[in-house]
Order: C-alpha cells, then sequence, then structure tokens
C-alpha cells in the first residue's frame, strides 16, 4: 500500500467536493422533487444524486486527466500500466467510493491479497503513482 497517506488525504480532499456538490444539487431539487410528489423519489433523490455525483466526478476526472482534484493537490496521478486511463476503468476502480463500507473492504482485500494497492484497482488494472514515479519512467 504505497503512498497510503497520500491517498488518504487526496480521498479526503475529493469527499469533502463531492460532498459539497451533493448537498448543492440536493438543495436546488428538494422543493421540484418534493412538488411532484412521488414517494419512492421523495425518499430515495438524495442517494440517488450521490450514487451520480460521485461516481462522475471521479469517472470523469480520472478517465479526462488521469487525477481528481484531491490527486492533484498530492501530487498523484492514476493511470493503467501503459499510462493511459478509460472511463470503464476509472468507473470500475471507483465503484467503492460510494459509500465507506465498501471502500474499507476495497482497501483490506487489497491488503489481504497482498497487492500493491486497492482490490478494483486490480480488477481494473489500474494504480495510482506519485508524479515523482513518473519523472523517474521518463
Amino acid at each position: 500500500m504505497e503512498l497510503f497517506k497520500e491517498r488518504f488525504k487526496a480521498l479526503i480532499i475529493d469527499i469533502i467536493i463531492v460532498t459539497l456538490t451533493v448537498w448543492v444539487i440536493n438543495a436546488i431539487l428538494y422543493i421540484p422533487i418534493v412538488l411532484l410528489n412521488i414517494s419512492w423519489l421523495t425518499s430515495n433523490y438524495s442517494l440517488i444524486v450521490l450514487v451520480i455525483v460521485t461516481l462522475s466526478y471521479f469517472t470523469i476526472t480520472e478517465a479526462k486527466y488521469n487525477r481528481t482534484l484531491g490527486k492533484s493537490r498530492e501530487h498523484l496521478y492514476v493511470s493503467d500500466e501503459e499510462g493511459y486511463m478509460t472511463y470503464s476503468k476509472a468507473l470500475i476502480r471507483n465503484l467503492s467510493k460510494i459509500f465507506w463500507i465498501p471502500l474499507i473492504i476495497d482497501v483490506l482485500l487489497g491488503m489481504a491479497l497482498k497487492f500493491p494497492s486497492r482490490f478494483l484497482d486490480k480488477i481494473a488494472k489500474t494504480d495510482v503513482y506519485s508524479e515523482e514515479e513518473l519523472e523517474l519512467q521518463e
């Protein structure tokens, strides 16, 4: 589990960004959703917004820029072994980030199986690297 501290700090920054975004979207959508008076939507819309925002943020930023804002702040980037990132790989590696329990399980599985990173990183064939590692490879 290399770069654990940096990755954890980056995750905290990203979670703050996602949480603030979810709060704003929920505040904007609250009245229209309540006025629609659809019971399943009224009781679940905040969960739906959380899932969409979380997966969108992590997937789009990592696929397009190879980093999130938190990773950028900590000088980290994510890619596959050839240095490329796709939307499908980014989505797979971030599925556990919607809730804390799956993320903890993902990290612990990676540690238990002696992977260099999280379990879903292994499935997506991706990993997180420091900018220093990138400079050494060039």
